[in-house]
């Protein structure tokens, strides 16, 4: 079976702890690049996130994003979903009754939050970093809260990509994620967790699957010539699409037990550099 592209997640994966790309592992990516391979990104972040981490020299020949809400080939968006208005303002009024962290991810544009829901959410922010809580995920919320959300009287939810959700209690996440069961039963909606900690909100069949689909398409390549690599949940529908899968060794027990086989080491030591070099450096010779 012969890897024409590689198609990769980021938190997780190819970020390290500090949300960056570490030197060794861009450099290599466009040596793959260089030998023909193409290289896909596959993320629950937005279109805006992804610009905040991905180094500038560090391109891709396509782009999934918000879980497949958007689909990018090189900078040209082929692909936009949106999440009903209807949708956002039930899940964000109960987000604040529940005191739930929550994150409206426009399609274009700063991610946004009810002003009103600002206190519980900053003071969320203030305590420890749970033993739980991966480092990546809790300097992204601290970043968040401080910079990132734009804070609204009213929220512009004209055009959604997607709701994202947080708790430093998996409990507390876990009840979230069976009362949004009970909405999905009236106003179908795909949720997706990267982490135990989170949960996204996105339209109804569309997956980070869905839109690599249409990569697929674009370049004419079929399921069976992709390598993909990922850590969360809502990399499993991907993992079923792809010819190879490939969890990363920090990715959850139902990740790796779906995958093909898993990295020897976690996004910490740079697996994922250490893994595409090992399996792609006698192509590149």
């Amino acid at each position: 079976m012969t890897n024409k592209a590689i198609v990769l997640d980021l938190d997780g994966t190819t970020l390290n702890e500090r949300n960056t790309v570490n030197e060794t592992l861009e450099q290599y990516i466009g040596e793959l690049r260089e030998s023909g391979k193409l290289i896909f990104i596959a993320t629950g972040r937005t279109l805006e996130e992804v610009r905040d981490v991905l180094p500038a020299g560090m391109e891709a020949d396509g782009m999934v994003t918000a879980n497949g809400m958007s689909v990018f080939i090189g900078k040209e968006q082929i692909v936009e979903h949106a999440l009903s208005t209807e949708l956002v303002e039930e899940l964000v009024a109960k987000a604040g009754a529940e005191e739930i962290f929550y994150e409206v991810h426009p399609n274009e544009g700063t991610r946004m939050a009810l002003l009103k829901d600002k206190d519980y959410m900053v003071k969320q922010g203030l305590i420890p970093k749970p033993e739980t809580v991966d480092e990546n995920e809790w300097l992204s919320r601290q970043d968040a809260v401080e910079d990132k959300i734009r804070w609204s009287e009213q929220l512009d939810i004209s055009s959604v990509a997607k709701i994202y959700f947080f708790s430093n209690e998996m409990n507390t996440i876990r009840k979230w994620k069976s009362e949004l069961g009970k909405i999905k039963q009236y106003n179908a909606f795909t949720t997706a967790s990267s982490t135990h900690h989170n949960v996204e909100v996105t339209v109804e069949g569309i997956t980070k699957a869905t839109g690599v689909q249409l990569l697929l398409k674009h370049f004419q390549l079929a399921p069976e010539n992709i390598l993909a690599v990922g850590d969360g949940e809502n990399d499993l529908p991907l993992f079923k699409l792809a010819g190879h899968c490939v969890a990363m060794k920090n990715a959850t027990d139902l990740v790796k037990e779906q995958a093909d086989e898993v990295t020897e080491y976690s996004y910490r030591e740079d697996g994922l550099y250490r893994f595409l070099k090992e399996k792609f450096h006698k192509n590149l010779k």
